[in-house]
């Protein structure tokens, strides 16, 4: 059991299915140690503990990592860190609570003993001061509080002096206590010091111990995880999970080399399979996109490729800058040949670029300037900030977001054709499509034609979109409701609202340009005032720049993200998978080759 389990261990695409409750415990409990203490070293020592993977793994085998000692005087230190943290902000709290109130000089602590006179501290305010003028008392007013005193006898005054009365405790000797507590301050902060400076030594000449430490934790859950999907009896050992088919023969060849062989089960009723999505080297950065989504189920489609171009619009419109769009691509193209460990989210990020860079070329927007207009125009055709071109650009948006819906629902169609739902495919797709088509062309000026088309396919929608009733007239009812969007997968007025989001793309673009030619114009008007001048608008560009092109990609890649997920998957995707869990035996800074466990 134990060859087998090592070679299961070293599949790349493994998937265990879980059927008992033997975790190793001890392996999970240290890993969570040693994640905390990790994470506390990214930040105090990241040149030792980056947290990228390391570019060149060194190979070793897992035999058992003594790491109890070092740990546990980390962690000691790490909690007295924090204890001593909280404490120096609670002094602060204390100290900037009290500053305010250093001219209370005079020590008022026993003033509770006084026979005859109260004195208490009442805050200060122009209403408050108009009060107390008209009160039998005796005040002397500081910058934020009034110190105030009465007879105790009075009983109406103390009643209206009660109504504005501040803490009694700020009647002490306020700079008496605020030298103790600055001075314990600077202790705490000496006693901090100190912490940081061991911590700093610990997880300096143990980062190698604690790297390997973590990683080997880690890599034991995975293999706890084979250790779950596994059965052992005195003459049988069974080890259950899910396999790729490619790898199913190399298996059999592997497995029955080691004296056992390989089963494989049919289908439970309702079992959930997990989903291994497998696509070009194209749309493999936008799997990423799916899976934010979530996966999708075993028995359906990867939605990915569908959508792919779609998102890769959205954002490179409401980005919608050439400069913006060559700086991605160029970075992209520098971080592909320099950072292996993130080529993925790299090559979506040149995707995007490039396609930024297209519509950014179309209207003419370089860093929020236009260069070279051809007669005030973006190559020769419009200029989206002129008002007149901004409706141009508002129907572009409206009509990329008709025919990302109807594009939606041939998704969904065409799932329904493969599974032999004609049906489906006829009353919620196609009769969809043609009513919806209708009403456009009716609205554009269409004529009879439109008019007839568009009540064929309201009719047939009436008739079908109620069709698991048996009852004709609650069917009928069901039609009915459902051809304005309330039961039905589709609706008019859900149309409507859902092409009307694609306004965004519009104001998207349209705001990163205005933001941008406002920060330009005062980067401009800087640079003509001589040499520092130029020096001092040239350091605002950059500045102005960076910040506009954060606000916008991060809208950008938000609503791009909502268009695509709302909008689009609304209509055909589900995504309620479980995703393919591969046993893994590459950690954080290291690669495994062995295990040691059996």
């Amino acid at each position: 059991m134990g060859a087998l389990r090592k070679y299961i261990f070293k599949l790349s695409d493994f998937h265990p299915l879980e059927l008992n409750h033997n975790t190793l415990g001890d392996f999970a409990t240290l890993k969570d140690r040693l994640e905390r203490v990790v994470s506390l070293g990214s930040k105090r020592k990241p040149d030792i503990y980056a947290t990228s993977v390391l570019s060149e793994k060194e190979t070793i085998s897992t035999g058992y990592i003594e790491i109890g000692p070092v740990l546990s005087e980390i962690e000691r230190l790490i909690d007295e860190h924090q204890l001593l943290t909280n404490e120096l902000n609670n002094l602060n709290k204390q100290i900037l609570g009290l500053e305010p109130f250093q001219w209370v000089s005079a020590p008022w602590e026993d003033s509770h003993n006084w026979h005859w006179i109260k004195v208490v501290l009442v805050k200060k305010s122009k209403a408050v001061l108009k009060i107390l003028s008209d009160l039998p008392v005796a005040f002397a007013e500081g910058d934020n509080a009034i110190v105030v005193a009465y007879y105790k006898d009075d009983d109406e005054t103390a009643e209206v002096i009660r109504e504005y009365a501040l803490d009694d405790r700020l009647l002490t000797d306020i700079g008496r206590e605020l030298n103790e507590l600055k001075i314990k301050k600077e202790q705490l902060t000496k006693h901090l010091a100190d912490v940081e400076s061991q911590l700093d030594t610990l997880l300096e000449e143990n980062g190698t111990q604690i790297r390997k430490a973590f990683d080997y934790y880690s890599v034991s859950l995975e293999y706890a995880r084979l250790v779950n999907g596994s059965v052992d009896t005195q003459f049988l050992g069974v080890v259950v999970g899910y396999l790729p088919k490619e790898h199913l023969n190399d298996a059999l060849k592997e497995v029955r080399a080691l004296g056992g062989d390989v089963l494989q089960l049919p289908p439970e009723e309702d079992e959930m399979y997990p989903t291994k999505l497998e696509n070009s080297s194209f749309f493999e950065p936008y799997e990423s996109i799916t899976l934010m989504y979530g996966p999708p189920r075993y028995d359906t489609y990867d939605p990915t490729p569908a959508v792919a171009l779609w998102w890769n619009l959205f954002f490179a419109f409401m980005l919608g800058d050439a400069g913006f769009g060559l700086v991605i691509t160029l970075v992209s193209l520098y971080g592909l040949k320099k950072i292996k460990s993130m080529e993925k989210i790299l090559r979506l990020c040149l995707n995007v670029g490039v396609g930024t860079m297209i519509v950014g070329i179309i209207t003419w927007s370089w860093f929020s300037t236009q260069p070279l207009m051809i007669n005030g125009k973006a190559l020769g055709l419009f200029y989206p900030v002129n008002g007149s071109d901004v409706n141009t650009m508002l129907v572009i948006s409206l009509v990329i977001g008709v025919m990302a819906q109807f594009y939606a629902m041939g998704i969904k169609g065409w799932w329904m054709l493969r599974n032999k739902d004609y049906l489906g495919f006829w009353s919620d797709v196609f009769c969809w499509w043609g009513f919806l088509s209708s009403l456009i062309w009716l609205l554009l000026g269409g004529g009879s034609m439109s008019t007839y088309l568009a009540l064929f396919f309201a009719i047939n929608l009436i008739l079908f979109q109620g069709r698991e009733s048996k009852n004709w007239i609650s069917r009928l009812g069901m039609g009915l409701i459902g051809l304005y969007g309330i039961i039905s997968p589709y609706g008019v007025a859900s149309f409507l609202g859902d092409v009307l989001s694609y306004s965004r793309l519009m104001a998207l673009n349209l705001t990163g340009a205005l933001m941008g030619q406002v920060f330009n114009s005062l980067s401009f008007g800087v640079m003509k005032s001589g040499l520092m001048g130029i020096v001092f608008g040239v350091l605002m560009f950059v500045v102005f720049q960076v910040f506009n092109f954060a606000i916008s990609a991060l809208g950008a890649f938000v609503h791009s993200i909502r268009l695509v997920f709302l909008e689009m998957y609304g209509r055909f995707y589900e995504g309620n998978g479980e995703l393919f869990k591969p046993l893994k035996r590459v950690g954080r800074y290291y690669r495994f080759e062995e295990v040691d466990y059996e």
